[in-house]
């Protein structure tokens, strides 16, 4: 199944006609993209450094992951709005662009990773102090999320 048909369309709209017109609004929506995944970058390394023992020792992982997931969330729809909104204004190069449908499965795997595996593991304190598997489970998350930033880097470049 091809994506060109929705593609093609959002590009037509009210939306991303105005958007690729403007001549601030996706250095705008850029900056907004870019603090959303600064804050989902640093809620991950938190949780992720602590499920690996390096940071915050005294502070159980559960209890770290639980009160930030409200800034996880947060950021998710930030970058979510924010990354339509891009793609809005340059629609047919997304499309094309290799990068840009890397860094979307990378994307959608590392969300499913993260709600599926790496909040199972955090919230429990089961795993906790079990060794290996919060360790496997962080080293997986951090480079899900750090090749997501990589290949978002390459879309300018591709």
């Amino acid at each position: 199944m091809s994506l060109l048909p929705l593609f093609r369309w959002y590009s037509q709209t009210p939306l991303s006609v105005a958007l690729q017109s403007s001549t601030w609004a996706f250095a705008t929506i850029e900056m907004a993209h870019l603090l959303g995944l600064t804050l989902l970058g640093g809620v991950a390394l938190i949780v992720d450094l602590r499920l690996l023992g390096v940071i915050l020792p005294g502070r159980p992982a559960q209890r770290i992951a639980r009160d930030l997931l409200p800034l996880l969330k947060a950021a998710l729809a930030v970058l979510v709005v924010t990354g339509v909104l891009m793609v809005g204004a340059e629609t047919m190069k997304c499309y094309y662009n290799a990068a840009f449908r890397l860094k979307m499965l990378l994307f959608a795997a590392a969300v499913v990773f993260y709600f599926a595996v790496h909040r199972r593991v955090a919230d429990s304190p089961r795993w906790i102090g079990s060794g290996w598997i919060p360790k496997l489970v962080a080293g997986v998350s951090l480079a899900l999320w750090l090749s997501v930033g990589v290949a978002g880097r390459a879309i300018g470049f591709l």
